[in-house]
C-alpha cells in the first residue's frame, strides 16, 4: 500500500499546474470549516473572509489602516458637527448622526435601514447571544431612527468613545431574523441555532454584499454567486467557491493541480508559504505570493484558572523559557519577528522600551529557579511534582494547522527540559474556535488575535468580557484575566479622543500585561497569500478588514 504522500508526491509529477479555468469562476482554498458566517456570532477568520464577500459593514478600515464609510454616506465626527459629546448628570455620552446610502439594499430587495443596525444592535445586546464583543453593543444607549426617513438616525453611545465608528453593532436584516429572534431569545445559544444564517444561509435576504451565498456542503465548500441587489459595482466572477482544505499538505497538491487557483490570508501556514515561494520561483509557476506584515499577535492561550497556571511564577518561568528568537529564525527566516506583548508595531502606543514594560530575555536559568520558587522540585524521571502531582498541561490546537503545530512541538521540547510535561492535542476548527476556546475548555492554546491597528482591547482583556455560560459565553477574554485596574484604563483609553493621553494610558496597560502575563506572547503574524497571475485588484490587508471587502474589485 502506498503512503497518502508518496500519492501525493507522484500526483504532483504527473499533473503539471492546470490553469485551463474559467476566468468567471475562482476557487479559493480556505484552512479551516467555519462554524458559523452569522455577522454577530461569528469568531473565526475563515468565517470573516466569506462574511466580508456576503455582507458590507458600516465603515471599513482600508488595507493601509484608513477608515472609510461603506453604507453610510460620511463617517460621523466632531469636526463635520455629525458626531458632538453630551454631557448629562451621568456622565460624558456620544451622538453619531447616521445616514446609510440611497439603493443599499438586501439580496431580496428590501431596502437597509437603522431598523437593521437597531435589529442587530437589540440582538448582539442579549445576555443569552454569544457575542464576540458584547462591549461594543452593551455600549449603544440608544438607537433614535428618523420618523420621516428610515435611512437616518442617531446613535447614542453611553461612553463616548475616540473609535466608535469602527465598533458600531453589526447589521441585520430585521424583517427576516427579529421573529427568529424573538421566538428563541429566551434561552442560551438557542437563537444561533436557529437564524436563518443558520437553517436557512441560502435566502437572498440574508445578504447585502456583492455576492451571496447558493449553496454549503458540510466538510466541502461553500458557493458564492453574485448578489443581484447589491448596490454598487457588479462583482466579475459569477462564482466564487470556497473550499475547506484542511490539512496543509493537501492544500498546496490542489495548488498544484489546478483545482484551486488561489489561497488568501486563511491558507497556507507561513513556513509552507515561504517554501511554496521558492517553488513558484525556481519552477515559473504562474502564481504570485504575496506577503503583508500586520496587526496580528500569535501567542499562547492561558487559562488562568488552571491550579498550576493561575501560580504568577509558573507563566514567568514559561515565558523566560520560550526562545523566541530561535523560534523566528528557524521558521519564518526572520521575516516574522517575536512578539512582547499584545501590541503589534501598527500601534500607537506599541514600545519596547524596558523602562515602560517588563522583558523577558531568554533565560533557562531564571526560569529553574521561578519553578523552584513555586514549589515545583525536579524528581529522578526528568519531571517536576508539587505535592506529589506531577507538572503537566496540556496544549490545544487547530488540526493539521502545520506551523502551529511545529511551534507546539518546539514549546513542548523546550518545557520538557525545565521538568514539565506538556500533551498535544488538536481539534477541526470548527470545534476549537466553536467550544474549546468559546466555553473555556483548555490550559493552554496557540491563538492568534487579528485586530486593526489602534484599536483598545477590552473584547480580549476587560474581566467583563470572561465568556461564561451565564453571559452566553460572550466576550474574548478567555485566559481569564481579571485586573480591575486594567479594566479602568481599558475604559479610559477608548475614551480618550487625545492621541498623547491615550497613549500614556495604554502603556500602563502593557505595563501591567507583561508583568502579570495573562498571555506568553510568540510572534507578529503577517498575512500570506497565493494568487494566480493575471489577477487584478486584489489588494491584501494585514488587520480583521480583509481583502474581501473590495472582492468586486478582482478580475483577470
Amino acid at each position: 500500500m502506498l503512503h497518502s504522500w508518496v500519492i501525493i508526491s507522484i500526483a504532483l509529477l504527473q499533473s503539471p499546474v492546470a490553469l485551463a479555468k474559467p476566468k468567471d469562476e475562482l476557487r479559493i482554498a480556505v484552512n479551516a470549516e467555519f462554524d458559523t458566517i452569522h455577522p454577530i456570532v461569528n469568531t473565526m477568520a475563515a468565517g470573516g473572509l466569506v462574511q466580508d464577500a456576503i455582507m458590507r459593514p458600516l465603515v471599513m478600515i482600508t488595507p493601509n489602516g484608513k477608515p472609510q464609510a461603506v453604507l453610510i454616506k460620511e463617517i460621523p465626527t466632531i469636526e463635520n458637527k455629525k458626531a458632538q459629546l453630551i454631557t448629562d448628570k451621568t456622565g460624558t455620552h456620544l451622538k453619531a448622526d447616521l445616514e446609510f446610502i440611497d439603493n443599499a439594499q438586501w439580496g431580496d430587495g428590501k431596502p437597509v435601514t437603522c431598523k437593521d443596525l437597531e435589529a442587530g444592535w437589540k440582538i448582539g445586546s442579549n445576555d443569552l447571544v454569544a457575542t464576540p464583543n458584547r462591549d461594543d453593543y452593551d455600549n449603544v444607549k440608544d438607537i433614535v431612527i428618523d420618523k420621516t426617513n428610515p435611512k437616518k438616525c442617531s446613535v447614542i453611545f453611553e461612553k463616548a468613545q475616540y473609535n466608535f465608528y469602527v465598533s458600531m453593532p453589526r447589521l441585520i436584516p430585521a424583517h427576516l431574523e427579529m421573529p427568529v429572534f424573538e421566538k428563541y431569545k429566551g434561552q442560551v445559544l438557542t437563537y444561533e441555532r436557529n437564524s436563518l444564517y443558520a437553517s436557512k444561509i441560502t435566502e437572498p435576504g440574508l445578504y447585502n454584499g456583492p455576492y451571496r451565498v447558493a449553496e454549503l456542503k458540510q466538510g466541502s465548500h461553500i458557493v458564492l454567486v453574485p448578489n443581484e441587489k447589491f448596490y454598487g459595482k457588479k462583482p466579475y466572477f459569477k462564482k466564487v467557491i470556497f473550499k475547506f482544505i484542511l490539512n496543509s499538505t493537501s492544500m498546496e497538491a490542489n495548488l498544484m493541480s489546478g483545482n484551486v487557483d488561489m489561497t488568501s490570508s486563511s491558507g497556507m501556514s507561513f513556513d509552507q508559504t515561504l517554501a511554496f515561494d521558492k517553488k513558484v520561483q525556481s519552477q515559473n509557476l504562474p502564481y504570485e505570493v504575496k506577503y503583508v506584515a500586520g496587526s496580528m499577535y500569535a501567542h499562547i492561550e492561558l487559562n488562568l484558572d488552571n491550579s498550576i497556571l493561575k501560580d504568577l511564577n509558573v507563566r514567568k518561568a514559561l515565558n523566560f523559557s520560550f526562545n523566541r528568537s530561535e523560534m523566528a529564525k528557524s521558521f519564518f527566516d526572520g521575516k516574522q519577528p517575536p512578539a512582547l506583548h499584545f501590541s503589534t508595531p501598527f500601534d500607537e502606543w506599541y514600545t519596547d522600551d524596558p523602562k515602560i514594560i517588563t522583558l523577558y530575555p531568554y533565560s533557562r536559568i531564571k526560569a529553574q529557579r521561578l519553578l523552584d520558587e513555586a514549589g515545583w522540585k525536579m524528581e529522578k524521571d526528568g519531571y517536576r511534582y508539587k505535592d506529589g502531582k506531577k507538572m503537566s498541561l496540556t496544549m490545544t490546537n487547530v488540526a493539521d494547522n502545520k506551523m502551529n503545530e511545529m511551534i507546539a512541538v518546539y514549546l513542548q521540547n523546550q518545557w520538557k527540559q525545565l521538568g514539565l510535561e506538556v500533551v498535544l492535542k488538536s481539534f477541526p476548527a470548527r470545534i476549537f474556535f466553536g467550544e474549546i476556546l468559546r466555553q473555556r475548555k483548555f490550559e493552554m492554546a496557540a491563538l492568534t488575535w487579528v485586530e486593526s491597528p489602534n484599536m483598545v482591547p477590552v473584547g480580549t482583556m476587560s474581566s467583563t468580557m470572561v465568556p461564561s455560560q451565564g453571559n452566553g459565553w460572550s466576550g474574548h477574554n478567555r485566559s481569564g484575566w481579571r485586573n480591575k485596574e486594567v479594566d479602568k484604563l481599558l475604559v479610559q483609553a477608548s475614551e480618550e479622543f487625545n492621541t498623547v493621553k491615550r497613549t500614556e494610558i495604554m502603556h500602563k496597560v502593557l505595563k501591567a500585561y507583561t508583568e502579570e502575563l495573562p498571555q506568553l506572547p510568540s510572534y507578529y503574524r503577517s498575512n500570506t497569500s497565493i494568487i494566480p497571475k493575471g489577477l487584478k485588484g486584489y489588494e491584501m490587508s494585514g488587520h480583521n478588514n480583509s481583502e474581501y471587502l473590495q472582492i468586486e474589485n478582482w478580475h483577470f
